[in-house]
């Protein structure tokens, strides 16, 4: 079962981990690919709040286009 753990790690990273997280239970690896989880939410979430501020800075009507073309 730990396999699992190490290859649902192994996809939330989108790289392989190092080798000595194999050495890790079941349980541990759990946590590990919840806290990696939880910390990609985070960022995307930050990632966002500073696009939003970054944008208020251009006058409103320019906003859906400026949106539109940094995507």
């Amino acid at each position: 079962m730990a396999k699992d753990g190490f290859k649902a790690l192994a996809a939330e990273l989108r790289d392989t981990p190092p080798p000595s997280l194999a050495a890790l239970d079941d349980d541990q690896l759990k946590d590990l690919l919840g806290a990696v989880r939880d910390a990609r939410h985070r960022q995307a979430a930050e990632l966002r709040a500073a696009g939003e501020k970054a944008l208020s800075h251009i006058p409103r009507l320019l906003r859906g286009p400026v949106r539109k073309m940094v995507g």
